[in-house]
């Protein structure tokens, strides 16, 4: 008898890690070079923004669902000793839209709500259609300063904005 035969059996835990790593290595490699020799896929375009944007006059929007688009614009503004009073046109692209107005001065977040027009015809609320663009006149009574003019929906959501010096 030897004394070797009583010694332990040779730890493997080794050798197996390094063919493991080898075989992970070997796998990583050829996984790389499969995902390299992939055709590169174009990305979907996406609508630029003259793509989307109506054609015509104004500022494009869209209404709250996006069912509709159409474009807004102020044709004319004056500053009264009461208030502001604005000439505005809304264009509808598609069907039928019904809109309504609120302003507020930008040194404040007080919401304005348009009041009866001196100037006819008065459109705070009316329908624009793709045959007969609304054109009229707000007032919004507020002190003279730089505002925001608000386009909504008939029920009062926001469509767009447009800015008013003071």
């Amino acid at each position: 008898m030897s004394i070797g035969q009583f010694a332990p059996p040779p730890n493997r835990t080794p050798m197996l890690i390094t063919v493991v790593a080898l075989v992970v290595l070997v796998l990583v490699i050829v996984g790389g070079s499969y995902v390299r020799s992939l055709p590169e896929s174009t990305p979907s375009s996406s609508p630029t923004p003259s793509q989307t944007a109506s054609a015509g006059p104004g500022l494009p929007f869209n209404t709250p669902d996006e069912r509709q688009k159409g474009r807004w614009e102020i044709l004319d503004s004056e500053w009264t000793d009461e208030g502001l009073q604005l000439q505005l046109r809304i264009y509808s692209d598609g069907g039928p839209i019904t809109f309504g107005f609120m302003a507020f001065a930008n040194a404040t977040t007080e919401v304005i709500r348009p009041t009866s027009s001196p100037r006819s015809p008065d459109i705070r609320t009316g329908t624009a259609s793709p045959a007969r663009a609304a054109t009229g006149y707000v007032f919004f009574p507020m002190s003279r300063g730089d505002a925001t003019i608000i386009l909504t929906t008939g029920t009062g959501r926001q469509m767009s904005a447009l800015p008013v010096k003071g």
